[in-house]
This record gives C-alpha cells, sequence and structure tokens, in this order.
C-alpha cells in the first residue's frame, strides 16, 4: 500500500450544485476517437431492472482516469469536507495529478487540468480533465 503524507482535500464541485445525489453509476464510455468520457447517473427502480439514468457527466480533453471499486471506493471517500453534499467533487491537491505529471515528464504542466471525483456508494471515478464536465439532464427530471 502506497503511504504519501499529502493531504488531499475534496470540496464539492460548483458545477453539480443542485444535482440530485444518491445515485449510482450505471455506464462509463470511454469514446477514445472523440476524446470523451462520459459517466451515466442513475436511480434503480427495481431488483431486476436497469436504474434509470437521471443525467449524464461528459468530461472532453481527459488526460487520464481510473476507476475504484468496493474497499479501494471507500478509502478514496475518506477525504471528504461534506460527504453528503455533492457525488462530484475537485480534489486539491492531487496525489493522482502529480502522479501523472511525473509520468508524462511535465509535457502538461502548461494546462489547468483538475481532478474530479464521481462517487456512488460502490464506484469512485477519478478523472484528469482540462476542461469542466457537461452535465446532460434526462428530459423531464426535476433538478
Amino acid at each position: 500500500m502506497e503511504t504519501n503524507s499529502m493531504q488531499q482535500i475534496t470540496t464539492p464541485w460548483a458545477g453539480a450544485s443542485g444535482l440530485v445525489t444518491g445515485l449510482i453509476l450505471t455506464e462509463i464510455h470511454h469514446d477514445v476517437w472523440n476524446g470523451y468520457l462520459r459517466l451515466s447517473m442513475g436511480m434503480p427502480t427495481q431488483a431486476d431492472v436497469p436504474p434509470s439514468v437521471i443525467y449524464q457527466l461528459q468530461f472532453e480533453y481527459v488526460l487520464g482516469y481510473r476507476v475504484l471499486e468496493g474497499d479501494e471506493a471507500i478509502m478514496a471517500n475518506d477525504d471528504h469536507i461534506n460527504p453528503t453534499a455533492s457525488q462530484v467533487y475537485l480534489v486539491t491537491p492531487s496525489r493522482f495529478l502529480m502522479r501523472f505529471h511525473q509520468q508524462s515528464q511535465g509535457t502538461y504542466l502548461d494546462e489547468d487540468i483538475q481532478h474530479y471525483r464521481v462517487e456512488s456508494w460502490d464506484y469512485c471515478v477519478d478523472i484528469l480533465a482540462a476542461r469542466p464536465p457537461l452535465i446532460k439532464r434526462k428530459i423531464g427530471v426535476a433538478q
């Protein structure tokens, strides 16, 4: 297990203000050709029926992402200021971003890269992106 003394802080991403919380991650789609990552967040209705998608987050200009699940997702969620305020967070400072810059040998240091974290009860997706995500709400779903 990696030991790192840098304290990461997650704060709710302001762009997610007003979005429904308590949703589950229903789909991750990475379009390598067009360069975007889309996460669908949904509400379970029945055990044998796929969850109803409430909104999607589409990240463009993605430089890296990772998916944590189970115990790893729970451990990643320990950095919160207010754990129920949102499901979309900014992580600062970021060990993931620091490691990215080391591995890319500083190629992207001039880019304004942010570390976004999207959480559900059993998954945590960390995304490094140079643009904030677009939010696509399902028609007819209240904010």
